[in-house]
C-alpha cells in the first residue's frame, strides 16, 4: 500500500510537470516564446511562497521553536543553483534544438544516481542499480528518433566543415562550421546544467532531511524567499532594459499564467518528493513527465508515436516496478546496520534468558531455604540427645522447646499465604513468558 501511495504521488507530480510543458508549448507564438522567461521564473517563486504562507495560515503550523540565521543560509545554496539552472536552459536552447536537449538531458539520471550514492551515502541494491540502467535505456530508446536526427546533424556539420580546405570558405561552409561550434557549446552547457541541477536536487534533499524538527512548510518558505531574491536579481541584470521599455508583463496571455500556476504547484510537489522520498524518485518523476508529454502530444499536437517510443515506455514501467519492489530494499541495508540489527535482536533474547534464569535461581534458593528450615526444626525436636548444662532436668527445658516448636509452627502457618503469593507471581511470570518451575508445588 505504501508503494502504491508513493507511485501515486510521483504520477501526480509527473502529471503537473507534463501539464507545465504542454502549457509552455501552447504559449508559443510562431514557434517562439513571446515573454521573458526570467520574469516567469520569478513569478513562479512568488506564487510558491504565497501558497506556502496560505497553507501555514490554514493549517496553523507553528514556526520553529528557535530560528538560527546561519542554518537558514543552507537553503540559499539550492535556491541559487536552481536559479542558475532554470535560466541556463533558455541559454542552451539558443545553441541547440529542444529535441537534442531532451536527449542529452538524460545524463542527469546517471549524475544524480552517482551523487545519490556517494554524496548522500544512500545504499543502492543490485536490483536498484539494474532498474536505473533500465531507466536510462528506456528513455534513450523512446527518443531514438531524436538521437538519430542529432547524429545526422553532427555528421552533416562535420562533413561540411571538413570539405572547407580552401582559404576562403563559402557561406554554406561557414554556416555549417558555425552550427558545429554552436552544438559543441550547447553540449558543454548541457553538461554544466546537468551537474548543477543534480547538485541542487541532492543538496535540497540533504537540507530538507538534515533538520527534521523544522516543518516542511517553513523549510519551503526559507527556500522560496532566497529564490525570489536571486531571481529578482537575475531579472534586473538580464531583462532590466527590456522591462523598462516593454513592461514586466510584455507578451503575457492566459497560457503564460497557466505556466506560472502549474509549474508552481509542480515545484511544491517536487519538494514533497525530495522531502519524503529521494532524488531517484524525482528522476523517475521527470522521466514519467517526459513520457506523459509525448502521450498528450499525440492528442493535442498531432504527435505520431513510433515503435521505439512504445518500447521505451514499456522499459520505463518495468524499471519503476523493479526499483520499488520490496526485494530491492533487502540487500540495500548496509552490512554494519544489518550487524547492529542482529546484535540488538540477540541482546534482547539474551536479556530474556538472563531474566528467566535469575527468576528460576531465586525460586530454587527460596525452596532450599524452606527445606533447610525444616531440617533445623527436626533437630530442635530431637530432645533425646540434649542434656542440661546447668544440672537441671529435661522437664525444665520442655517449656522452652515447646515454645520453640510453637514459633516454628507459626512460621509454617504463614506458608500457605506465601504459597498463594508465589502462585500469583508464577502466573504473572507465565504471562510474561518467564520459565518458572513448579518446585514449590512439589
Amino acid at each position: 500500500m505504501k508503494v502504491l501511495r508513493m507511485l501515486a504521488g510521483m504520477l501526480l507530480v509527473a502529471t503537473l510537470m507534463c501539464s507545465g510543458n504542454l502549457c509552455i508549448s501552447a504559449s508559443k507564438r510562431d514557434g517562439k516564446i513571446p515573454y521573458s522567461s526570467t520574469t516567469v521564473t520569478l513569478l513562479i517563486e512568488v506564487l510558491k511562497l504565497a501558497l506556502m504562507l496560505t497553507a501555514i495560515a490554514v493549517s496553523g503550523t507553528p514556526a520553529p521553536a528557535r530560528f538560527v540565521p546561519i542554518e537558514a543560509f543552507y537553503y540559499a545554496v539550492p535556491s541559487f543553483l536552481y536559479t542558475i539552472d532554470n535560466n541556463l536552459n533558455y541559454v542552451i536552447l539558443r545553441f541547440m534544438d529542444a529535441a537534442t536537449l531532451s536527449v542529452l538531458w538524460n545524463l542527469k539520471i546517471v549524475v544524480t544516481a552517482v551523487l545519490f550514492r556517494f554524496v548522500l551515502k544512500h545504499p543502492l541494491s543490485e536490483l536498484r542499480k539494474i532498474a536505473i540502467v533500465l531507466l536510462v535505456v528506456g528513455v534513450l530508446t523512446s527518443q531514438s528518433n531524436h538521437l538519430r536526427q542529432m547524429e545526422e546533424s553532427i555528421a552533416g556539420r562535420g562533413s561540411g566543415s571538413a570539405g572547407s580546405g580552401e582559404t576562403e570558405l563559402s557561406e554554406e561552409e561557414a554556416a555549417a562550421d558555425k552550427s558545429a561550434q554552436d552544438l559543441l557549446i550547447g553540449v558543454l552547457l548541457v553538461l554544466v546544467a546537468v551537474t548543477i541541477s543534480s547538485c541542487a536536487s541532492v543538496f535540497t534533499e540533504w537540507t530538507f532531511k538534515r533538520k527534521s524538527n523544522c516543518p516542511f512548510l517553513w523549510q519551503n518558505i526559507q527556500m522560496y524567499v532566497f529564490g525570489i531574491i536571486f531571481n529578482a536579481a537575475g531579472v534586473l541584470l538580464v531583462e532590466g532594459e527590456a522591462i523598462s521599455s516593454k513592461g514586466f508583463f510584455h507578451g503575457y496571455d492566459g497560457w503564460t499564467l497557466a505556466v506560472v500556476a502549474v509549474n508552481s504547484i509542480g515545484g511544491i510537489g517536487m519538494g514533497f518528493i525530495l522531502k519524503y522520498l529521494d532524488n531517484i524518485a524525482c528522476v523517475y518523476s521527470h522521466s514519467m513527465a517526459m513520457m506523459l508529454t509525448m502521450l498528450f502530444s499525440m492528442l493535442f499536437f498531432s504527435f505520431s508515436p513510433s515503435l521505439e517510443f512504445g518500447c521505451g515506455l514499456t522499459v520505463l514501467v518495468i524499471s519503476m516496478y523493479i526499483y520499488h519492489h520490496p526485494l530491492a530494499h533487502i540487500d540495500a541495508i548496509p552490512a554494519a546496520d544489518a550487524g547492529k540489527l542482529r546484535r540488538s535482536s540477540g541482546s534482547c533474547s539474551e536479556k530474556h534468558e538472563l531474566s528467566s534464569g535469575i527468576t528460576e535461581r531465586s525460586e530454587k534458593k527460596r525452596m532450599h531455604k524452606l527445606k533447610q528450615q525444616e531440617n533445623d526444626d527436626g533437630d530442635d525436636t530431637d530432645t533425646s540427645s540434649i542434656t542440661p548444662s546447668n544440672g537441671g532436668s529435661l522437664s525444665s527445658m520442655a517449656p522452652r522447646s515447646m515454645r520453640t516448636l510453637q514459633l516454628k509452627k507459626s512460621q509454617y502457618s504463614m506458608l500457605p499465604r506465601e504459597s498463594e503469593d508465589l502462585e500469583s507471581a508464577r502466573a504473572n511470570a507465565a504471562a510474561m513468558d518467564s520459565p518458572l518451575t513448579n518446585a514449590h508445588q512439589k
